[in-house]
């Protein structure tokens, strides 16, 4: 299911280890595994649905804490008094379920938030979730748990050594603009100290030669998609331009 012990739980991650209080948020998009589910629920410390994520809730795999939204999407399906989670209703159209929730956190003084069924069935949602993590990252670090992958940001001045199996895929996204100052060492795709801009070079589907993956980041920020399985690495090409 996942690139490590999955007993041990998200907390545990190579890609998003647990340094701070931590939350995970269960979007309204294409519901998650529920062995991914208990998989980032091992080792957090709150639990939020948004709107009709996850609903029923007493089917999920922990009941969650509190549900957050303006419930368009449960309405007459919320009844008061029934024992189970909280219902926090947010009457602003400005902001999305998924902000909802993060600005709540941040209220309750998380500092990690995981976020499933965050991408999936509408594009305009899973580019809008993508940018919550550049938009948060001065109070949240966020790691977008997909069906797939998990993706997390990267900004200026970053450093990470990624315990990550041979053959791992992996992609670097720019977020903003050109990123300046990107180093990959342990990648099939090595690079020192290079300039990335969006539309720019292709950079998806790279894989770990050797781990640790290290990256590194000067200028700018960007999103790091890492997959869950490995796969072989393809030795064919390797080293031919």
């Amino acid at each position: 299911m996942t690139y490590n012990d999955p007993k041990k739980g998200g907390a545990d991650s190579p890609l998003f280890p647990k340094n701070g209080p931590r939350a995970v948020v269960l979007c309204s998009g294409p519901p998650p595994e529920d062995d991914l589910l208990r998989y980032w629920l091992t080792g957090a410390d709150f639990f939020v649905c948004t709107d009709a994520a996850g609903h029923p809730y007493d089917q999920l795999p922990l009941s969650p804490d509190v549900v957050i939204g303006d419930f368009d999407s449960l309405s007459g399906r919320v009844l008061d008094g029934r024992s189970g989670p909280r219902f926090l209703e947010v009457d602003d159209q400005y902001t999305t379920d998924s902000e909802k929730a993060l600005l709540f956190l941040v209220e309750q003084g998380i500092e990690e938030v995981i976020l499933l069924g965050a991408t999936g069935w509408r594009l305009d949602h899973t580019i809008f979730n993508c940018q919550l993590l550049e938009r948060f990252a001065d109070k949240l670090r966020i790691c977008i748990a997909g069906p797939n992958a998990d993706t997390v940001r990267l900004g200026p001045g970053s450093n990470v050594s990624w315990e990550l199996p041979g053959g791992s895929q992996f992609s670097l996204l720019p977020m903003l603009g050109p990123v300046s100052g990107v180093t990959l060492e342990g990648a099939r795709f090595p690079l020192l100290g290079d300039t990335l801009e969006p539309g720019g070079p292709a950079l998806i589907s790279n894989q770990v030669f050797v781990s640790p993956l290290l990256i590194s980041v000067g200028e700018g920020s960007v999103l790091v998609a890492v997959d869950r399985l490995s796969v072989p690495l393809d030795m064919g090409n390797f080293g031919e331009e």
